[in-house]
């Protein structure tokens, strides 16, 4: 009797165990479902196509990392290549997404500078969130520039493609030019700075975000004796480069309106740092300051009432972070007007 008690105590206990084990295994196969979804608006696959086209169509796109959800679309808006770029970001909270920022990046190509803007989200509903996996919903913003509101249903679906690692690399001016500026330019020797290429911050509080804005450039010390010319021409825009052959005869005295500036580098405030661009890069109406001419400022001294031509021919390059004078000259003899030829 005592054998059989004992044995019956083994089977059911090994039949608790047996079940226990079942129900762990199903509770760790079960996902954790998070229903995030907030509205019963019909959202269909269609809906990645934002701008119906027959030939051009306009699609959402995303991409995703630990902390957030991005999704973005982009539209053609001139002829020239300019487009616009609507971007919205999303943090993964408590299994959900909440909308954390938007913006807008016009690139203006050739054609125009381009610019961010910040964009206000009114509404935000989510059809579906599956976990890195899916992200359909509707979004209801306006936009910056036309003052518009609009309502975009999105529907997209993500592989390990979409997995988007951010570049922290930021670039900042003062890493680049800080330590090198300002140059300074003794053109006849006498122990008396003439002229400097210095740097200039301008702060915009009026765009959102807001950004410093740095130019670099050759300035006077003595603006009423010692001047920089520029070559003569019929239409803007005007500039101070002259590059071979150029002669002093051709050029025009220092006037408002002349594009003075060797490069302009925008450097926005937090958490906008990845779009911190010096001219040469997105935002230009041309490339960078490059080519395999040689440059040269044109001046014109005051010395003891009579009036001296020179050159100053300097290297730039903004994507190298360098800047360096190469070689001055000043003709010993009044008056008389220097030329370079190739």
């Amino acid at each position: 009797m005592s054998f059989l008690r004992h044995i019956l105590i083994i089977l059911i206990s090994t039949l608790l165990f047996s079940c226990s084990s079942k129900a762990g295994i199903e509770d760790q196969e079960e996902p954790e479902v998070n229903n995030c979804s907030n509205t019963n608006i019909g959202i269909t696959e269609q809906d990645n196509i934002v701008i119906q086209h027959a030939t051009n169509p306009v699609f959402w796109q995303g991409t995703y990392n630990e902390t957030v959800v991005k999704i973005k679309y982009t539209q053609p808006v001139g002829n020239d290549g300019e487009t616009e770029t609507f971007t919205f970001i999303f943090n993964k909270l408590d299994g959900c997404l909440k909308i954390k920022r938007a913006f807008k990046f016009y690139d203006g190509k050739q054609v125009d500078v381009s610019a961010i803007t910040e964009i206000n989200v009114s509404e935000f509903y989510t059809g579906e969130w599956i976990l890195d996996k899916k992200f359909t919903g509707n979004i209801i913003f306006t936009d910056p520039h036309d003052k518009k509101v609009y309502s975009r249903k999105f529907w997209l679906e993500f592989t390990a493609q979409n997995l988007e690692i951010e570049n922290t690399n930021y670039i900042f001016f003062d890493d680049c030019f800080g330590g090198k500026l300002p140059i300074e330019i003794d053109m006849n020797n006498d122990g008396i700075v003439d002229f400097k290429i210095i740097s200039e911050k301008i702060r915009d509080i009026g765009n959102k975000p807001q950004f410093n804005q740095y130019t670099i450039k050759l300035i006077s010390t003595n603006n009423y004796e010692n001047q920089i010319l520029s070559p003569k021409k019929n239409q803007e825009p005007y500039t101070v480069i002259f590059e071979p052959p150029f002669t002093s005869e051709n050029t025009n005295q220092y006037f408002n309106g002349v594009k003075v500036a060797l490069d302009v580098f925008y450097e926005f405030d937090e958490p906008y740092q990845n779009f911190n661009f010096f001219l040469y890069n997105n935002l230009t109406y041309k490339k960078y300051f490059d080519n395999s001419l040689d440059n040269y400022y044109v001046v014109k001294m005051g010395l003891d009432n009579k009036e001296y031509y020179g050159w100053i021919k300097f290297k730039f390059n903004s994507p190298g972070c360098s800047v360096e004078i190469l070689d001055t000259y000043l003709h010993p003899i009044e008056a008389v007007h220097i030329s370079v030829q190739n």
